[in-house]
């Protein structure tokens, strides 16, 4: 894991790409966003892998959460909303239950880290998840 996941500036076009992504369900996400377009498909399955090695870390105590949210971490939280029904899609159809497990470790345990931080991010993430359209 390199701060720069989170930080550099070609890590957060990555980020910006993926949250403005747009889908109707699981099936146009893959028609988009699968193996026949390489480009998006590096894009959102490179930040995936990059928050599931962050569960991986935190999992095995390698490295705290508290360390992992200050270096931007937070960032799964909304990601993880946003694609989770495509996570689920992904493990029903092609790659079993355990896809991901540790990106989905990582994004709860940093909303639990941002919760304490700030009560209101509750509300805020209702909103969210209210008004998202994919």
């Amino acid at each position: 894991m390199h701060t720069s996941d989170f930080t550099s500036e070609q890590g957060l076009q990555r980020y910006a790409t993926m949250m403005n992504m747009e889908w109707k369900d699981y099936e146009d996400f893959m028609k988009k966003y699968g193996y026949s377009n390489p480009e998006m498909f590096g894009k959102w399955t490179s930040q995936f892998f990059m928050w599931e090695t962050q569960g991986i870390l935190l999992k095995s105590k390698v490295v705290e959460a508290g360390k992992l949210y200050a270096l931007g971490g937070f960032s799964a939280i909304k990601a993880w909303e946003k694609y989770k029904d495509i996570i689920q899609g992904r493990r029903d159809v092609a790659w079993g239950q355990d896809l991901y497990v540790n990106f989905e470790f990582f994004a709860q345990e940093m909303l639990k880290i941002k919760i304490r931080h700030d009560a209101s991010f509750k509300d805020k993430l209702e909103t969210y998840r209210r008004t998202w359209k994919p």
